[in-house]
């Protein structure tokens, strides 16, 4: 039986502060939540002039990416085309089908994903990025 990783409570708390902080820098006042391999919220962080909904949607985006265990955005892409699919997708309750959300992985594992919220789909995901390159760059440190 394979153990299951999950990211820690640690690198979730990086990962927020890292997104928010990049909005920040950006002109982007954002929303971040890093969930786990199961999709349950491990951190989350707002800046203090972010949309009070963005902390619902960088939720939202972070479960899908870890549910579906790609990106929010490229699921969207996945199924566009396929109307039964796209309607499935968007009738289940926080799916986001916009760019975002991004599965974290180490080791080639999908440990948790990160979703941002607050500003433009493109500042989203760059957060979202900058967030992950924040866990990469801890541990590289502590290895």
């Amino acid at each position: 039986m394979k153990t299951r990783r999950e990211i820690s409570c640690g690198a979730a708390h990086i990962a927020v502060e890292a997104a928010v902080a990049h909005g920040s820098r950006i002109g982007a006042p954002v929303a971040a939540a890093v969930v786990d391999g199961s999709a349950r919220l491990t951190a989350f962080l707002r800046s203090a002039d972010a949309f009070i909904l963005s902390t619902e949607i960088a939720i939202n985006k972070a479960a899908t990416a870890a549910g579906f265990r790609m990106e929010s955005g490229a699921l969207y892409a996945m199924v566009k085309d396929n109307d039964a699919v796209l309607q499935g997708l968007r009738s289940l309750s926080g799916a986001a089908l916009f760019g975002g959300g991004v599965p974290i992985k180490f080791e080639g594992e999908i440990i948790g994903a990160i979703g941002v919220s607050g500003g433009s789909e493109d500042e989203d995901i760059e957060c979202a990025k900058a967030g992950i390159a924040a866990i990469e760059s801890h541990l590289a440190d502590i290895s």
